[in-house]
């Protein structure tokens, strides 16, 4: 046999001493754990030591890593395939226990013995014994399928043990889940992410296997019969990045489109798009090529600017990268500089960026458009039609099992913590259901009780000394921001002495003080993202930004001060006198902003409008969906500072017509803003997009069926899948209804679907039916076909009505889905 991690041993060695070198206290025990191990397990775990975030070795216990680490020495030992492995393949995609920003909780052995398991009982369990992964990643992502499913909660990312035991995630999630799932058997695997769309307002996270050199897709939780294959196929194809992360400081040899801290994104777009090469060229004022220069890489999504890929200008000034073919914004940050311009990579190859002479316009809307890659996509494999068939029975099955896993599933921690009091004492009762309440539903289904007592024993005391509401909120409550939820208090309680501790209470703004010079910032040893508890923080002594600010939150709260960071800037503050006032005196909102709304648009934060403010040479989005528009008015509290507003209109083909503002706010300053928003031209809205054939039966018992290339053969057609009875169904009907001589004249080209006969006889679509006797009636169980056609048009296929207008046979122009106002009359307009 091989010797285990021969040609990275040294490395290893070496990168492990230095670490332990930097944090003799914290790796005392630790070494000594690691030493009682057999050699192989050791210098695994010496890998992991030395490659993770320093959050991760603050957070977790050794047992943690163990269990990584003896599973993939279990598995190089017994399995061939997985010892023939080049070594940085094993290390980053087979023993690494991180895949992005989530909560890390021992898994690897469990999903191991379980999947064996599983491929048992389907009588495939040679798959695990040989060198080709590419059929067993397929049955892994089966037993995946069983085990969880897609579930959107919020941005907190939960680990793969607990997206395993409650049975759901969302997309990061499942997608993490997966990647364990595949390595715990010896698949290398990864995720990857499309970090924005272009073109609709979300992102995505699937994951890739490798096999014999190359890498292979699979959407997570979402088996198919055949690799490189998924909803998504097309979805990636119009992306401007998709990226992956290495958290080795070995370099990798696939193309780097920045940094996130510790972590190296890897540009992956090349297997999904067609793309091209972009240069940013920049220079000052005599022509000079600047070197150093930042280069923020961004797309509109959610009405922000977003990066995507990140970048440093060479000895030439210049940046490059590979990208798809569409539109990006380019922010350059040197120094005072920070500029923005925008290009459209299928014209433009390469800009220049001269130092000055890009300085925003203030307080005139600027108008941009951005344009979104066309759908070309490059995999275009098929499951035959038994393959399909043989899927679709598994998916049933698979379903149904975690269905009965998961029904009624309640997390006993909640109810062990809710139960352990005294029948008499009713007032502690209501506290530990109080303090539950403070949590988000994602924290009750993986919250520990151990911790949670902690955190009422050390809160209780000082529910007294307040308004009961603001104890609960800001005292009580574990949680500061999306953070691990783990034991503090006592750590914090024996880490100040009495004095300081007395100090704090007098003066709370003296806790930052005492944060700031306590713990430091590692940036090349730390992931932003990845926060490092509050416990971590005062073990290691190291923390980014964000985390020294929930330690601040977490030590304040300890101490019976109500703290929080500002929901809108994540400034912290503290309660004094009635009102949360800011620890940092250029954190005070002495600045009064009013928007109007103008034109009577429903302005929504997040989907058609943000605010940002200019933070170290980079805007930053303020969270402003909390404030509430009154009379078409809104009234902020900012921060002195330059700022900038980003209205956009979403068009139905994907591209974005959007405005920038940007404004100046002085301390004291008050000033009046009108939104706007740009309004598109019926030929920009619309696509073509090839429709997957599918099938609708023209009685409800599907004795007869036709094919929906002959529906749409000729001429324009709108198709309609109706949910009878429900609001939005009922809009559209109701709008037609309203115009009945223009739809008279298109209701030929109109198809009802439907489920069932029954929900004919719902009235309003009786009475729409009597109305337009020409349009055609046909049925379809909705189970396959709206999700395939809503993703193929980029609209949510969540929401009923779904509304596709067609051009000739299968060609999508236009779809739109749920409740929308004036969808009559953009149908009447297409038509």
């Amino acid at each position: 046999m091989s010797e285990f991690l021969k040609e990275n041993r040294e490395r290893i060695l070496e990168g492990y001493k230095k670490i332990k070198e930097q944090f003799p206290g914290v790796f005392e025990e630790t070494d000594k754990q690691i030493e009682k191990q057999e050699p192989e397990t050791a210098l695994a775990l010496k890998y992991l030591y030395m490659t993770m975030p320093c959050s991760d070795i603050g957070n977790y216990s050794f047992k943690v890593f163990l269990d990584y680490a003896e599973n993939s020495v279990r598995l190089w030992k017994e399995a061939e395939g997985v010892r023939s492995l080049p070594e940085d393949i094993f290390l980053n995609y087979v023993l690494y226990h991180r895949v992005n920003e989530e909560e890390i909780a021992p898994c690897r052995e469990l999903f191991h013995n379980e999947i064996r398991s599983f491929m048992e009982e389907n009588e495939k369990l040679s798959l695990m014994d040989g060198c080709s992964r590419k059929d067993f990643a397929i049955e892994v992502n089966y037993w995946c399928a069983q085990e969880a499913t897609y579930h959107c909660t919020d941005d907190r990312t939960l680990s793969a043990l607990t997206v395993y035991r409650r049975g759901n995630g969302r997309c990061g999630e499942e997608s993490v889940f997966t990647v364990n799932a595949m390595r715990s058997v010896g698949i290398p695997a990864r995720q990857v992410y499309a970090p924005k769309w272009s073109h609709c307002d979300d992102n995505h996270a699937w994951v890739e296997i490798w096999n014999d050199g190359k890498w292979y897709f699979l959407g997570a939780c979402e088996p198919l019969p055949i690799l490189n294959k998924g909803w998504f196929t097309n979805a990636s194809s119009r992306a401007m990045m998709v990226h992956s992360r290495w958290f080795d400081p070995a370099s990798s040899d696939e193309e780097t489109i920045g940094k996130d801290g510790m972590v190296t994104m890897l540009n992956e777009l090349s297997r999904y798009a067609e793309v091209t090469e972009f240069t940013v060229e920049v220079c000052d004022k005599d022509g000079e090529p600047v070197q150093g220069a930042e280069i923020s890489f961004q797309v509109l999504n959610y009405a922000e600017l977003s990066p995507v890929a990140e970048g440093v200008t060479d000895k030439a000034g210049k940046c490059r990268f590979t990208t798809g073919l569409g539109s990006l914004a380019v922010q350059v940050s040197c120094g005072e500089f920070c500029e923005c311009v925008f290009a459209d990579t299928r014209e433009q190859k390469e800009i220049k960026v001269t130092l000055g002479e890009n300085s925003r316009q203030e307080n005139i809307w600027k108008e941009i458009d951005m344009i979104a890659p066309v759908d070309t996509p490059i995999n275009t494999d098929m499951p035959t039609p038994e393959q399909t068939a043989e899927g679709n029975i598994r998916l049933e099955k698979a379903s149904a099992k975690r269905i009965a896993k998961t029904e009624n599933r309640v997390n006993p921690e909640c109810e062990k913590f809710l139960q352990n009091v005294s029948e008499s004492d009713c007032e502690e009762s209501t506290l530990r259901a109080e303090l539950l309440e403070t949590l988000t539903e994602k924290d009750r289904t993986d919250c520990v009780a151990e911790v949670l007592e902690e955190h009422l024993a050390y809160a209780a005391p000082y529910e007294e000394n307040m308004e009961h509401s603001v104890f609960v909120k800001y005292v009580l409550n574990p949680r500061v921001d999306d953070e691990v939820l783990m034991k503090y208090r006592a750590a914090v309680e024996a880490e100040f002495s009495e004095e300081e501790k007395a100090g704090f209470r007098e003066d709370p703004a003296a806790i930052w003080t005492a944060v700031d010079k306590k713990i430091i910032s590692l940036p090349d040893k730390e992931r932003a993202s990845v926060i490092t508890t509050p416990s971590g923080c005062l073990k290691m002594g190291v923390g980014s930004t964000l985390s020294k600010k929930i330690l601040f939150v977490a030590i304040a709260r300890t101490l019976g001060i109500p703290a929080r960071l500002n929901p809108e800037d994540r400034s912290m503050e503290y309660r004094k006198d009635g009102r949360f006032v800011p620890v940092l005196p250029e954190a005070e909102k002495s600045c009064s902003l009013v928007l109007k709304s103008g034109d009577g648009t429903v302005w929504k934060y997040f989907q058609n409008w943000t605010m940002a403010r200019l933070e170290n040479g980079k805007y930053v989005s303020l969270r402003l969906g909390g404030l509430t528009w009154q009379d078409d008015l809104l009234n902020a509290e900012l921060e002195p500072g330059e700022y900038r507003i980003i209205t956009s209109n979403r068009l139905p083909n994907g591209n974005m017509f959007a405005y920038v503002y940007y404004f100046s706010m002085a301390a004291g300053e008050k000033k009046e803003i009108s939104l706007v928003l740009r309004q598109a031209d019926l030929e920009d809205m619309l696509e073509n997009i090839e429709l997957p054939e599918f099938e609708l039966r023209k009685d409800e018992a599907g004795t007869e069926k036709v094919k929906a290339s002959e529906l749409t053969a000729e001429g324009k057609h709108i198709l309609m899948f109706l949910e009878e009875s429900r609001e939005p169904t009922e809009h559209i009907l109701n709008e037609m209804m309203e115009q009945p001589e223009a739809f008279r004249k298109i209701c030929s080209g109109i198809i009802f679907v439907v489920q069932s006969e029954s929900a004919l006889q719902d009235p309003t679509m009786k009475k729409a039916l009597a109305m337009f006797p020409e349009i055609q009636v046909y049925y379809d169980c909705f189970a396959d076909h709206i999700e395939l056609l809503g993703r193929r048009m980029y609209v949510d296929h969540e929401k009923l009505p779904l509304i596709i207008v067609t051009s000739g046979k299968m060609n999508g122009i236009f779809a739109t889905s749920g409740y929308n106002v004036g969808t009559g009359d953009m149908l009447l307009r297409l038509m």
